[in-house]
């Protein structure tokens, strides 16, 4: 059994990615940055710690070459907050993440790495991060396959679930019924 391309996670994750990488991040000039063309996008010149809005995919061009860095968003503490509520609530109980959570998520974990390579004493930081990063995703990958597997999900859930995650609660809906189907005839 194979699903086409067109209809695979991985297709719409692509889909969801390329949005974010085009949505704009605030980003602070670590030095003068002249007038620059980087692809399609002209950069204006920029003064040393100026605070200035790029889109995603350029920000991260410009963090590799050492010219920018992400302006604290506090992803890091909705990570860790996030963590500590799902900890708290039943199997079938999913706290809100914003839609955007995930690509900010994957672009922290990016920014931390560029960092720890220049300074290897932020790795345990980055590993901390890390750590509860993954921990969230398995407790809520954990949620999603049992209340996937409900005859009635909660009317609320698409509200608490981000964009990710919705096709990943669909897919394993659409796989548990069928998989129930061929079981029982149900």
């Amino acid at each position: 059994m194979s699903i086409s391309y067109e209809n695979s996670i991985g297709r719409v994750i692509e889909d969801i990615t390329l949005k974010s990488d085009l949505s704009n991040v605030k980003v602070i000039a670590k030095h003068n940055i002249e007038e620059m063309k980087i692809g399609s996008f002209t950069l204006e010149q920029k003064d040393k710690e100026t605070k200035f809005d790029i889109p995603r995919w350029v920000s991260s061009i410009l963090v590799d070459k050492g010219l920018v860095d992400f302006v604290d968003t506090g992803i890091e503490i909705e990570v860790l907050t996030a963590v500590h509520k799902e900890k708290l609530l039943g199997n079938l109980q999913l706290s809100p993440l914003r839609d955007d959570f995930y690509p900010k998520v994957k672009l922290l974990l990016n920014d931390w790495k560029a960092k720890f390579v220049t300074n290897p004493d932020l790795k345990i930081e980055y590993d901390k991060i890390s750590m509860s990063c993954y921990d969230l995703m398995n407790i809520r990958i954990s949620k999603l396959i049992s209340l996937a597997s409900l005859s009635h999900p909660p009317d609320d859930l698409s509200k608490k679930i981000t964009p990710e995650e919705h096709i990943l609660f669909n897919k394993t809906r659409k796989d548990i019924q069928e998989w129930r189907h061929s079981m029982f005839g149900e």
